[in-house]
């Protein structure tokens, strides 16, 4: 037998795999809920009146509305993977607002909603503007 009298060493580390069934029931079942609770209760909703963000959880939510002729600022970021992929950071200000009443961070297809959301502002779409959205 060896000698272990000296100080304790590391000699690794082992963690259950996730090439077990058990793993990817976990993920996609996380996954799932986390579409159910968060991703569907976190929304901006434009109509030809007014932009609207849902903000909610399980327990609860908020909503916020701004009239479009009252939209002063809208303001987008984009990081570097949100170019590639797609999405960006929008906020919205009002008149009288100090900050951005609605803000929403990670918004897939954040420049076409800032594309219809100045159309609007600007009085060249109206009632008929559902074919807008559905083109994307």
């Amino acid at each position: 037998m060896g000698d272990y009298t000296g100080e304790e060493q590391k000699i690794g580390v082992w963690r259950r795999s996730t090439l077990t069934w058990g793993f990817w029931w976990r993920t996609l079942t996380t996954l799932g809920l986390y579409w159910l609770v968060l991703w569907r209760r976190n929304q901006i909703t434009v109509t030809t009146h007014r932009v609207m963000q849902r903000r909610g959880n399980v327990l609860g939510g908020s909503e916020t509305a701004i009239s479009i002729e009252n939209i002063t600022d809208i303001s987008l970021s984009t990081p570097p993977l949100g170019a590639i992929f797609g999405y960006g950071d929008i906020r919205v200000q009002s008149a009288g607002a100090d900050t951005a009443e609605i803000s929403f961070q990670g918004l897939g297809r954040v420049k076409k909603l800032r594309d219809v959301l100045f159309d609007l502002k600007d009085g060249k779409i109206g009632a008929a503007t559902k074919e807008v959205m559905d083109k994307d």
